[in-house]
């Protein structure tokens, strides 16, 4: 943008990027940004807010300058490999389990032919050290994180692991008595397992809610009969599952055994692999939550929607930007690591 003379002077303007401040503008509009549906409805959100006049281009090429510093940046992950290839084996107290959840969605992304399908990743990192109980006005106890990390990966299996090691390094891995690793079963998370914890005690649970759904996707297509018949498979397989009853409920499975149909799970083939997972009723006696919905507060599923609007495309380095800001934010870490970051960045003494 063209400096104006001596109003840029005076505000401290002519040697920041898009001639905007660090604290007002730029960082107000990579936050801002995560809420909005597009940056054509943020360039509408400050013209009738703040009589503030940002082109859409202006909103985005700031928000990727954001996300951009965040990503090379605040997820250390070179620091957290460099530790893991110089790991010695110690003894060190350990107390605690550290909870390490993980699902995901496709996105679709331009390409010059184009678009593609690929993968967005969703890790959140816990500990038991940092969740309270509560009981309701009627009695009820739930539980609350107050301390979360989140990490986010659009790309492959190995590169969002990475990432994942670097969160889970950062919240304790190594100091906690057990892992737990709530997943939705994909390969990927084996992989990540093999690779990062095999010197640890690591319980793997299958996501109690991504089971049912695969159970009632199944019975849609695989189980003949009216819709009552096929909701009553369904619930009598999970019922046998949620009980423990793993060998029976393996047994219902077994018709199904050769069931081929593109989109829907073999029921009988997906049970067996992940039959060390599913032992639920042992994990509720070990005070292990079994659900990811149980603990996910919502906070990382906001931006995860935006880049799954219908009818849009993205580019990948934009998307992962965005994604990167967002799950900063989301970790309760804006103020003390993306603030600063950006004012060091700029030459600014960071405004505390």
């Amino acid at each position: 943008m063209k400096m104006i003379a001596p109003f840029d002077i005076a505000l401290g303007l002519t040697g920041l990027p898009f001639k905007m401040s660090a604290a007002m503008m730029m960082l107000d509009i990579a936050k801002r940004s995560f809420n909005a549906h597009s940056y054509e409805e943020l360039q509408n959100l400050y013209r009738e807010d703040r009589n503030i006049e940002i082109s859409d281009d202006q909103l985005r090429l700031v928000t990727n300058c954001i996300g951009k510093l965040v990503y090379d940046d605040c997820l250390r992950k070179d620091q957290a490999l460099d530790h893991f290839k110089n790991r010695k084996n110690y003894r060190r107290k350990k107390s605690g389990t550290l909870y390490i959840v993980t699902e995901s969605a496709t996105l679709n992304i331009r390409t010059e032919n184009g678009s593609t399908r690929m993968e967005n990743r969703l890790g959140l990192v816990f500990s038991s050290k940092n969740i309270r109980s509560f009981r309701s006005e009627s009695g009820q106890e739930y539980r609350k994180i107050l301390t979360k990390e989140y990490a986010g990966l659009i790309g492959n299996a190995a590169a969002f692991g990475e990432h994942l090691y670097a969160a889970a390094l950062r919240n304790g891995l190594e100091e906690h008595e057990r892992i737990v690793v709530i997943s939705d079963g994909a390969p990927g998370i084996k992989s990540f397992l093999t690779t990062y914890c095999s010197e640890l005690d690591v319980i793997q649970i299958l996501d109690y809610t991504h089971l049912k759904e695969t159970v009632f996707r199944f019975a849609n297509a695989g189980i003949s009969g009216g819709e009552d018949t096929k909701t009553a498979w369904g619930v009598r397989l999970m019922e046998l599952i949620a009980a423990g009853q793993i060998s029976e409920a393996m047994k219902m499975a077994e018709p199904f055994k050769d069931f081929k149909r593109v989109g829907i799970p073999n029921i009988r083939a997906y049970l067996d692999s992940n039959k060390d997972c599913i032992d639920y009723p042992a994990y509720v006696k070990n005070g292990c939550f079994t659900d990811s919905g149980a603990i996910e507060t919502g906070n990382g599923s906001g931006m995860r929607e935006r880049l799954k609007l219908p009818g849009r495309r993205w580019d990948a380095q934009t998307a992962q930007y965005v994604l990167s800001a967002e799950m900063r934010y989301d970790s309760g870490l804006w103020d003390s690591d993306v603030v600063p970051l950006v004012y060091r960045h700029l030459g600014l003494r960071p405004p505390y």
